[in-house]
This record gives C-alpha cells, sequence and structure tokens, in this order.
C-alpha cells in the first residue's frame, strides 16, 4: 500500500471512531447522540406499608431514556425494588437499605396479570444494572416520602439518591459520582417519585387500598419515577487515538512476518 493510501487510511480510521463516539450505547440500552445527561421516566407499582421495619416492594418499567420512546429496539428495561421503613407516620415516610435491580428483556404488558406474576416475570429478565439507595443530609435515609390526601386519594410524592453498583459493561459511565448528598458525599442518581391509590392493577387485591384498610405488603399504589444523572461520555479524540494505535499495531506485525 502506498503512502498516501495509508495516510487516508489512518484518516479515515479515526474519524469513524470520532463519530462512533456520537451515541453511546450501554448493553442494548441508547442514550442519545451527544448525550452528557440521562434521564429515564418510568411507571410504577408498590406495596403498602405502615411501620417501621416493614419492606416496601416494588416494580416497573422504563417508559423511556432521554426522551426515546424506542431506545431498545424491540426490548425495554424493567425494574424491581426494596426499601426497608426506617420512619413512619400517616403523613411522612422514610426508607433505607435500598436496591433496584434493573433488567432489559421483550416489551410486555404490566397490567395483563397480577403484581405477583410480574415481578417474578421481570426477575427472570437479563440483569442490566444493580442500583443501590444513597445516604441523604447526613441520616441512614436513603429516600424520602409524603403522603396527603387529593379528595379522598391518598397520594404521595418522594425523593432520593441512588448509586451505581454494578451491571452490563460500559455501566460505569452512570457511575459519575456528580450529585451533592448535604454530607460531603455524592451520588450517581436523583430520584424523584409520585403517585396514588386509585388506579391499580385490576389482577391484583386491592381490597381496603382506597379506604386506608389495607394490609401491610398489598399492591396499593401506583404512579411513576423520574431517574436523571451525569453521564461520563468517552472522548472522540481517545477513540480516535485508539484506532490509530490499532493500525500501527498491525503494521507493526506485517513488518516482523517479512
Amino acid at each position: 500500500m502506498s503512502k498516501k493510501l495509508i495516510a487516508s487510511a489512518v484518516v479515515g480510521l479515526g474519524m469513524a471512531a470520532s463519530g462512533s463516539a456520537s451515541a453511546l450505547v450501554i448493553g442494548g440500552v441508547d442514550f442519545g447522540a451527544g448525550a452528557i445527561n440521562h434521564l429515564e421516566t418510568t411507571t410504577l407499582a408498590e406495596t403498602y406499608v405502615n411501620a417501621p421495619g416493614q419492606t416496601l416492594y416494588g416494580y416497573g418499567q422504563v417508559n423511556t431514556v432521554n426522551g426515546n420512546l424506542f431506545y431498545a429496539g424491540g426490548n425495554r428495561l424493567y425494574f424491581t425494588f426494596e426499601y426497608t421503613v426506617d420512619a413512619f407516620s400517616p403523613t411522612a415516610a422514610s426508607f433505607k437499605d435500598g436496591t433496584i435491580n434493573v433488567y432489559l428483556m421483550p416489551n410486555f404488558n404490566l397490567q395483563t396479570q397480577s403484581s405477583a406474576a410480574n415481578w417474578a416475570a421481570i426477575s427472570a429478565g437479563t440483569l442490566w444494572a444493580t442500583l443501590g439507595g444513597h445516604d441523604m443530609n447526613g441520616t441512614v435515609s436513603e429516600l424520602d416520602a409524603t403522603g396527603f390526601l387529593t379528595g379522598t386519594s391518598l397520594s404521595f410524592a418522594g425523593a432520593g439518591l441512588l448509586d451505581v453498583m454494578s451491571g452490563v459493561a460500559g455501566i460505569e459511565a452512570l457511575d459519575t459520582n456528580t450529585i451533592g448528598d448535604g454530607a460531603g458525599g455524592f451520588a450517581d442518581i436523583a430520584l424523584t417519585t409520585s403517585g396514588n391509590n386509585r388506579v391499580l392493577n385490576s389482577n391484583d387485591d386491592t381490597t381496603g387500598c382506597g379506604t386506608g384498610q389495607a394490609q401491610p405488603g398489598q399492591w396499593c399504589l401506583a404512579g411513576s419515577a423520574d431517574l436523571r444523572g451525569d453521564l461520563k461520555v468517552p472522548e472522540p479524540g481517545s477513540l480516535a487515538l485508539a484506532g490509530l494505535g490499532v493500525l500501527g499495531l498491525g503494521a507493526l506485525r506485517r513488518r516482523k512476518t517479512k
């Protein structure tokens, strides 16, 4: 190959490597072109709790990633979560020891079967990431929620912090440690959530969910959540240099074989 052709190949490879950085895809999930932040919108369902020490269970689906409905082709991200109730009153609750497991799996309708069946189906998916609750403001609380009546409907709003614990190759792009926790530390993701007890899964036993007579563990609340954070995107120049390095290594090997 002539020197001119080699030079052209080097430039072309560098441009291709640089261009590939424009779309960040992690484990089959497309975060978009040139993204430096991420926003996941979700729907969720969760259980009723009314005392410290109980476990809050929940599950749901990630609807969009950075505004994209088709972020994983025909697949979707689904999740299950557990928190322990740290403190509880009729109008407020705080939670600790949170774990959220996120799975990548084919899209399905969460309203065609019970919440117990949804939990089992999601848990059998391909694990994409595990998130853990992060302490806020120097306390053990990782998620705080406030309950209030909107007419006769019980509604809630909550907020918390999360850390990326593990996941598929490339998940470290979400492990940014950029959100201050109010006590000198940093989390990866800010979580906000809301919902109420009015429109629930018709396949569940929701007896008492609308009258305050439900039992702990019943699937009595449904709503939505947003997860917001930053992204560590590889520098386009570093990818180009990596491409040049590979080409140079190939040339070196050819010389040795001559």
